[in-house]
């Protein structure tokens, strides 16, 4: 939600009440308030999936099931674990070293999830990320600078990368 601020005054750092509600007769949790700056009202409404997702092991993040996702398109997740991964190793252009703090891993391990949620965005037969799975300005904007950053084997190569430093750091 963050990740989308206000259309009026570009302020994201709302607080947000939440509560149950159905979208299309679907289960769906609902976040809304005002915003800071210009006291507009946001309301985003999520869909629940249709089983619950059972957690993973304790260094596993899971944000989806095995479909892309509808919130977040292929370019906003790898903006997620961009800004992961960044934190992770202390500032961009660095890499993690070989002791990670707890919030330091804490932030590789979504990076390697938000990394998989970019793959499930490549069909089996295709080689890199659809025109389709790009539906933000930020998102559309990056894939026309970085073309290449959408690519299967470079997307695997990152996120292969970043669980090599958390295997690294474990041991």
């Amino acid at each position: 939600m963050d990740m989308h601020p206000c259309p009026n005054c570009g302020k994201s750092d709302v607080h947000w009440d939440s509560a149950l509600t159905s979208d299309e007769g679907a289960p769906a949790r609902r976040y809304s308030g005002s915003c800071p700056g210009c006291r507009s009202p946001r309301a985003f409404v999520f869909r629940l999936p249709e089983r619950p997702l059972l957690p993973g092991p304790a260094d596993v993040v899971l944000f989806g099931g095995d479909d892309p996702s509808e919130l977040l398109d292929a370019g906003e997740w790898l903006y997620v674990a961009d800004v992961c991964a960044q934190a992770a190793a202390g500032g961009p252009g660095r890499e993690p070293g070989p002791v990670l703090s707890a919030e330091a891993r804490e932030s590789l391990i979504v990076a390697v999830a938000a990394m998989d949620e970019v793959l499930k965005f490549i069909p089996p037969e295709k080689d890199e990320v659809p025109r389709a799975g790009f539906w933000s300005d930020r998102s559309r904007t990056l894939r026309q600078t970085e073309p290449s950053r959408f690519r299967r084997r470079r997307l695997l190569t990152v996120r292969n990368t970043y669980r090599d430093a958390l295997a690294r750091a474990a041991s």
